[in-house]
């Protein structure tokens, strides 16, 4: 039994003791971080991310390095590099550049203040580019997706020499709000927060995947793990005015614009819907009322599959309401589906960006499902007879376009070639 003066010592020294993990709400401290992120108007942060990926007869590895400087006025620089691809994208404010760096070229434009905010990819060198773009957007969505995750102890890491102590969070597929798009991917994620900036510095993903032959629907399954480390969280940093500026190398070439890159071979496989009758679905909207699909019979039908956090679906939405326009009166009836965890998210979405077309919100994941959704955004059009005739993920407005001038010659004007669609 311990004296008195040996338990009150004791005491002493468990009140003073740090908080471990243990005691810490796992999903308050994510909600708190990624909050963070949300709010920064400025910041430079910079990851390094290595991925392995396995099956019983394959491993490869990859490594991507990524810059992310934002400041006000329109300032930015993004870095990405990696062995498929490197480019940086940079602005001052009034001039903006993009810079291929194995192509050795770069474009030199005046910024405009009706930019597009989109983010396309125009050439593989970009691909860790837009990857460095969405890199803090990543972040501050990191618990939006959850409703649990789990505190696991406290560890010190090292990152450039130095010694960080941190909270160690963890969460899996289980911890999702809605079960994920692709039904047989699971993850596994751990997330390492530094203690004393509230910042994360790295993160562990375990995923079992898969990934799908050319010209086949065979799923072959995959392990993989992707360890980044952020070895730079500032936020409101002070950077010097020549980090917005682009000074192009001695051997680079400027260029109107980038070469258009060529991608046919690699186009989806035209989804197993088309030419069938569309899924009977039932609509929910907010209030409770319920639509049928079929209810619309008589009429042609655009259906969009998106999310709030998905960058490209949020792109396409300003071209999808240029469409609508040109479309809805003809007699196209337009709705849309979200996959968002909270529907608010999507409500508040569709309010501030004034979406005029019905939205629904995929509570469970079964409006996706019948549609055989395997990533976002899924656009599907319906003609007149019910019967699908588009359907596609990661689709082209200019596909979208020729697929809705098909439906007859009232929707010819919305053809590429034709001036509304130019």
């Amino acid at each position: 039994m311990l004296s008195p003066v040996i338990a009150f010592v004791s005491l002493i020294v468990a009140q003073a003791a740090p908080q471990s993990s243990s005691a810490v709400d796992a999903l308050a401290l994510l909600n708190a971080v990624s909050q963070r992120y949300a709010d920064a108007k400025s910041y430079h942060v910079e990851a390094v991310e290595e991925r392995t990926s396995s099956n019983e007869l394959q491993h490869s590895w990859q490594k991507q390095l990524l810059t992310a400087i934002v400041m006000p006025g329109g300032r930015y620089r993004y870095e990405g590099r990696s062995g498929f691809g490197s480019a940086i994208l940079v602005s001052d404010g009034t001039t903006k550049w993009a810079y291929h760096l194995h192509e050795q070229l770069y474009t030199e434009q005046t910024v405009s203040p009706t930019d597009s905010k989109k983010r396309r990819i125009t050439s593989q060198e970009e691909y860790p580019t837009q990857a460095a773009r969405l890199l803090v957007d990543d972040l501050a969505r990191l618990s939006k997706r959850l409703k649990s995750a789990t505190a696991l102890p406290d560890e010190t890491i090292s990152i450039n020499a130095h010694s960080l102590d941190c909270d160690v969070v963890r969460y899996t597929e289980d911890d999702f709000k809605t079960r994920s798009i692709h039904f047989d991917f699971k993850e596994t994620r751990t997330i390492w927060i530094d203690k004393l900036r509230k910042v994360i510095v790295k993160t562990t993903d375990q995923e079992q995947t898969y990934t799908i032959l050319a010209g086949s629907k065979a799923h072959i399954p995959i392990s993989a793990e992707t360890t980044t480390i952020y070895p730079v969280v500032e936020f409101d940093p002070q950077e010097p005015e020549t980090t917005f500026r682009f000074v192009p190398p001695a051997d680079a070439k400027l260029v109107a614009e980038f070469p258009v890159p060529h991608f046919k071979a690699l186009e989806p496989e035209p989804s197993d819907l088309v030419g069938k009758s569309a899924p009977g679905i039932h609509l929910k909207s907010a209030d409770g009322k319920l639509t049928t699909l079929s209810s619309y019979r008589g009429k042609p039908i655009f259906l969009e599959f998106w999310a709030t956090w998905c960058g490209p679906c949020v792109d396409l939405m300003p071209d999808l309401a240029k469409l609508y326009s040109e479309t809805a009166e003809k007699g196209l009836v337009w709705l849309s589906i979200d996959s968002d965890e909270d529907p608010a998210d999507a409500t508040a979405f569709i309010a501030r960006e004034h979406i005029p077309w019905t939205n629904y919100h995929d509570a469970d994941g079964s409006l996706g499902e019948a549609f055989h959704r395997e990533g976002i955004p899924l656009g599907v059009l319906i003609d007149p007879d019910g019967k699908v005739t588009f359907c596609r993920s990661g689709y082209e407005i200019s596909d979208l376009r020729s697929a809705i001038a098909k439906l007859g010659p009232q929707f010819s004007s919305t053809s590429p070639g034709s001036a509304a669609g130019k």
